[in-house]
C-alpha cells in the first residue's frame, strides 16, 4: 500500500490539536491500513480537490453531510432497532458503535462528529456510510435477534462487503453501551394488543386481562414473565397522562426526557365560556368545542391510512445539532430542523364540568389540551366562565335579588306573590301589612348555594316597586278621601 507523503501537511493542518506523536501515527496508519472497514489492500489518499469530502466556507473548511444513496433505507426499520446502542468489533481491527440516532462512530478521522451513518431495513439488512470507503452492506450471520438481550447477542456476527470494489468485511458483537437505546423503539400500544388511538377505557380493560393471564404466579416460563413485564411496563406509561401524550405525539424518547425533566411545555391558552345562572345553581355539564393542532402518531405505522388523508407535516422541531465553526472545530448549537411527524386540525369537545355555587370569573384549567408539538407537553386549556344576565335574577356573592311590583291596593292592603326559582321550585313572597316604597323583603335560603358547601344557600332578597296609577276617576278620589283623615296644614319648609 502506498500512502501519498506530501498529503500529510494539509491532514495535519485540518485536524490540528495537542495529542502524543505515537497515538497520532497509530491512528493515522490505523485509516491508512485498517479504516474504513475495509482492512483489505485499499490506497488511502486525501484529495483537496474536485472531489474532496470537504467545501470551502469562510476560510475554513466544512465537511458535506453523508446521504444515503437512491434505493437505500435512510433510517433504522423498528424490527432492526436492537442494533441501536451496540458496539461490535470491526475486521478484528478496533470497535465500532451503532449509536441510536443513526450515528456510526468509527475511529477514524473521517466519521468525527457524526459524519458517517448507518441504517437498516426490514429485511434484515444492515447499511454503513462510512467517509471516503463509502458504503457498506452487511447482513447478520444466522437468526436476526427480536429484541435487545446481552446474553443472547454475546458472539453474534455480521457479515458484508465493500459496495465500491467487493472487499470483505465483518463485525463481532462486543457489548450494549446505551441500553436505553433500544427501549426508543418500543410499541407500548403493540405490547398491549391495542390500537394507536385506544382510550384510557380500553388501556385499563386490556391491562387488567394481560396482567391476570401472563402473571408469574400462573406462568413461571421465561417468555411470560417477560411479555408480563412488557405490559407492565406499557401500562405504567400510557396510564400516566403526561408520559401517554408525549409517547403518543413523540415516542419513547419524548418520554425519556420527561424522566430527565428535558422536555418543555406548550403554551396555555385561554378562552371564555358562557354559563347561565341556572348552570350555577343547579350544577352539570356542558360541551366546549375547541380546535386545535395534534400530532397524528397513526402517520407513523400506516401513512396510507385514510386517517392521515389530511394530515400535514408537523412545525419545524429545536433540537440541538453539532455545527462546525471552523477547521476541525465543532459545537453544539440549537436549530430548528424539519420534523419527521405529521400533524393535522382536530376540532375537539371539552367536557366543562358546572358545580353549584361556581362564581362568574370563576377559571377551569384543562391540562394538555392546547395544541400538540412533537416531543412536547402541551400547553392547558383555561376557560373563564362568563354568566350571561338573567332576565328575571341578579347574583350578588351568594345572594340573588330579584325586582318585584305591586298595585297601590295591594301595597296598602296587603299581597302575595310566587317566584319560580331557577330549579323549577316556587317561594311565596308577601305580607298583609303596608308596604313602603322599594322595600326590600327578606327570604332565607332561597339564594346561591355555597361553593364550599353546596347544602347552604344564601338568601333572596325581593325589592318591591309600588306601580301608582296614573289618575283616578271622580268616584275613586272621593273613596280616598273619605278612607283618610284630612291631612294636616303643612308648614313652611
Amino acid at each position: 500500500m502506498a500512502v501519498r507523503w506530501p498529503q500529510l501537511p494539509a491532514l495535519v493542518l485540518l485536524w490540528l490539536s495537542p495529542r502524543p506523536t505515537c497515538a497520532f501515527i497509530e491512528e493515522l496508519f490505523g485509516q491508512a491500513f485498517g479504516g474504513g472497514g475495509g482492512g483489505g489492500g485499499q490506497q488511502f489518499q486525501f484529495q483537496m480537490g474536485g472531489g474532496s469530502p470537504f467545501e470551502m466556507m469562510g476560510g475554513g473548511q466544512r465537511r458535506k453531510k453523508p446521504k444515503f444513496p437512491k434505493g437505500v433505507p435512510k433510517d433504522v426499520a423498528k424490527s432492526m432497532s436492537w442494533l441501536k446502542g451496540t458496539e461490535w468489533s470491526w475486521n478484528n481491527w478496533r470497535n465500532v458503535k451503532f449509536e441510536k440516532d443513526g450515528n456510526f462512530d468509527a475511529p477514524t478521522q473521517d466519521c468525527q462528529m457524526g459524519m458517517c451513518k448507518w441504517s437498516a431495513g426490514a429485511d434484515g439488512k444492515i447499511y454503513i456510510l462510512w467517509g471516503e470507503s463509502g458504503l457498506h452492506q452487511l447482513e447478520i450471520v444466522g437468526q436476526v435477534p427480536t429484541e435487545q438481550d446481552q446474553a443472547q447477542l454475546q458472539g453474534m456476527r455480521m457479515r458484508g462487503k465493500r459496495v465500491s470494489d467487493g472487499d470483505r468485511c465483518s463485525a463481532t458483537f462486543q457489548r450494549i453501551f446505551d441500553f436505553e437505546a433500544a427501549e426508543l423503539e418500543k410499541d407500548l400500544y403493540g405490547a398491549l394488543g391495542l390500537a394507536d388511538d385506544a382510550d384510557d377505557n380500553e388501556i385499563k380493560k386490556v391491562y387488567r386481562k394481560l396482567s391476570i393471564k401472563y402473571h408469574p404466579d400462573k406462568n413461571p416460563d421465561e417468555a411470560s414473565k417477560r411479555k408480563f413485564s412488557d405490559v407492565r411496563d406499557a401500562y405504567e406509561i400510557l396510564n400516566d397522562p403526561d408520559k401517554k401524550i408525549l409517547y403518543d405525539t413523540g415516542g419513547m424518547e419524548a418520554v425519556k426526557k420527561h424522566e430527565k425533566g428535558e422536555v418543555e411545555k406548550g403554551d396555555d391558552v385561554e378562552a371564555e365560556h358562557a354559563v347561565s345562572l341556572e348552570d350555577l345553581y343547579n350544577s352539570g355539564q356542558a360541551g366546549a368545542s375547541i380546535q386545535r393542532r395534534i400530532v397524528c402518531r397513526g402517520c407513523r405505522s400506516k401513512p396510507d391510512s385514510p386517517k392521515c388523508a389530511g394530515c400535514t407535516r408537523c412545525p419545524n422541531e429545536v433540537k440541538t445539532v453539532h455545527v462546525q465553526v471552523g477547521a476541525g472545530m465543532f459545537m453544539q448549537q440549537q436549530q430548528e430542523v424539519q420534523s419527521k411527524e405529521k400533524c393535522r386540525q382536530d376540532r375537539s369537545t371539552i367536557d366543562v364540568m358546572i358545580e353549584k355555587g361556581m362564581r362568574h370569573g370563576e377559571r377551569l384549567t384543562f391540562p394538555r389540551m392546547a395544541e400538540e408539538k412533537p416531543g412536547q407537553l402541551p400547553g392547558a386549556v383555561i376557560l373563564t366562565l362568563q354568566l350571561r344576565k338573567h332576565p328575571k335574577f341578579e347574583r350578588v356573592g351568594n345572594d340573588l335579588h330579584v325586582k318585584m311590583k305591586v298595585t297601590l291596593r295591594e301595597a296598602l292592603l296587603g299581597w302575595s306573590q310566587t317566584i319560580r326559582h331557577l330549579d323549577g321550585h316556587t317561594v311565596e313572597v308577601g305580607t298583609e301589612r303596608v308596604t313602603k316604597p322599594f322595600q326590600v323583603i327578606k327570604v332565607d335560603g332561597e339564594g346561591m348555594p355555597f361553593r364550599d358547601d353546596p347544602t347552604s344557600f344564601g338568601a333572596m332578597y325581593a325589592k318591591v316597586e309600588i306601580v301608582f296609577p296614573s289618575k283616578l276617576t271622580n268616584s275613586q278620589t272621593q273613596a280616598v278621601g273619605n278612607a283618610f283623615a284630612p291631612d294636616p296644614p303643612k308648614t313652611e319648609l
